[in-house]
């Protein structure tokens, strides 16, 4: 896989380097990094918010860290061509999300795999970012199958809405 200066995909070191600085913030600083991105994505927030509220505590909070880092790797990456994510785009990739998992649901080990390589694509090193926190969390942090569910599209929805919302 190339990853040129115009590809939108975000490269490995930039997501590691993204998910160590922010893993590295003081509670003072990510403080203060939760209200920048508050206020440079702040419906994308809102959505992350508002659909963790159902979830375990420690899953809850897991959503809002894996948020934080998405996010900073899409700014670090694309700084100024990232843009404003609405809540009509995240609402319409999100019903999408759920409308790909419902059909899936009952899908063979194959089409399950292929509909994943296929996500795969558009972003792989930030969704082996988002796989490695789901499925090798920390090991005081115990996830449910419903969680890690949750969590997957949550996720989804915020990778799928931030890839879109970058300028050509």
């Amino acid at each position: 896989m190339t990853v040129g200066p115009d590809s939108k995909i975000i490269p490995e070191a930039v997501v590691e380097d993204a998910w160590h600085e922010i893993g590295g913030l003081s509670d003072e600083q990510a403080l203060g990094h939760m209200n920048r991105v508050s206020r440079t994505q702040p419906a994308l927030l809102t959505f992350v918010m508002t659909f963790s509220e159902d979830l375990s505590s420690s899953a809850a909070e897991l959503a809002t860290y894996m948020f934080l880092v998405v996010v900073h790797m899409f700014d670090v990456q694309f700084g100024k061509r990232l843009q404003n994510v609405g809540p009509k785009r995240i609402e319409a990739i999100h019903e999408h999300s759920l409308a790909t998992a419902e059909r899936l649901k009952n899908a063979d080990e194959r089409l399950l795999e292929q509909a994943a390589n296929l996500e795969n694509e558009k972003q792989p090193w930030v969704w082996r970012y988002v796989t490695q926190c789901l499925l090798e969390p920390d090991p005081d942090l115990e996830l449910s199958e419903e969680d890690q569910g949750s969590l997957t599209l949550i996720m989804k929805t915020v990778i799928d809405s931030l890839h879109s919302s970058v300028r050509d």
